[in-house]
């Protein structure tokens, strides 16, 4: 697994999770993360950790159909092996918002406080379509066929490019040099693993659907940010979840706020590391899941 592990040198400091949309990697937080570095002596309290999921950026794939319910425990097997035992600030971008907050409900002992951005999906709507497992194993042959075909690597860059110039008002990645960007967006998995979080949409939804009525988000600081002419109840009903939540609506952005607005992101997630940082009740957890390897990256 690839994650990026920076500052917090200080013991004791706040640690701060970051989950990337569908088909992201580390390199779209570059932003967020400058912002949150530029206060003083962030170095020293704060420490920001941004990791791959499987088969996305640097990290490699997994066998298995995704879930919720098990990227929640591997991002709980993750900060295991990373020692981080207290609880976190955690931020998710759409659907990693989806993420992040499958694993504050499942696991609200190690949530400290959750920032969501963009954590909805509007545009994917109808019931739940069957065959999920054929459905996955479709998109992982068409992924592979793009690799194999040596196309890959030139379509999930210009997919980001795209998402770039429809869903930002800067309709540029200020990332999207060198071989950084290469290897964070064209790898060959990469589009493989995109294509099957794609086909996975709806069923998130209905298993997020699922978690909402049966395990209650904890009682924790939480900010969700929104941009301009998104479905304010939506985002409202998510701030609700929290007695300590809030919803803000962001000028000057659109869906890639994270490009847009990565200093109202940080804003938030200065606001809810602020406040009294404690865990969520716990609650009984299912079977877990677990990664042999994680490298820590500089």
């Amino acid at each position: 697994m690839h994650v990026v592990d920076e500052g917090g040198t200080r013991p004791g400091g706040t640690v701060v999770l970051l989950e990337s949309g569908l088909g992201g990697s580390w390199l779209g937080w570059d932003p967020v993360v400058a912002e949150l570095r530029a206060k003083k002596d962030a170095d020293d309290t704060l420490r920001v950790l941004r990791a791959d999921r499987p088969g996305l950026g640097r990290s490699q794939p997994a066998p298995g159909v995704p879930s919720l319910a098990l990227r929640a425990a591997w991002t709980a097997a993750l900060l295991d092996s990373l020692g981080v035992r207290g609880p976190v600030v955690v931020c998710g971008h759409s659907l990693g918002g989806l993420y992040a907050e499958a694993f504050a409900r499942l696991h609200p002992e190690r949530v400290a406080a959750a920032v969501l951005v963009e954590a909805h999906a509007p545009n994917v709507t109808g019931q739940v379509l069957g065959r999920r497992e054929a459905r996955v194993r479709t998109a992982r042959a068409v992924g592979h066929a793009f690799r194999y075909a040596g196309l890959s690597q030139l379509v999930a860059p210009g997919v980001r490019r795209l998402g770039m110039r429809t869903q930002s008002v800067r309709r540029g990645d200020q990332s999207d040099v060198g071989d950084a960007y290469r290897s964070a967006y064209g790898a060959g998995h990469c589009l493989t693993e995109a294509l099957v979080e794609r086909v996975l949409v709806r069923d998130f939804l209905a298993e997020l659907d699922e978690l909402r009525r049966r395990v209650p988000f904890p009682d924790v600081p939480l900010r969700v940010l929104s941009a301009p002419g998104a479905d304010r109840e939506v985002y409202r009903g998510q701030a609700r979840m929290s007695l300590r939540g809030r919803h803000v609506e962001v000028e000057g952005a659109l869906h890639l706020m994270p490009v847009d607005r990565p200093d109202a992101i940080a804003d938030a997630v200065r606001t809810v590391a602020d406040g009294p940082l404690t865990a969520g009740p716990p609650t009984p957890r299912g079977d877990a899941y677990d990664y042999d390897a994680y490298d820590a990256c500089p």
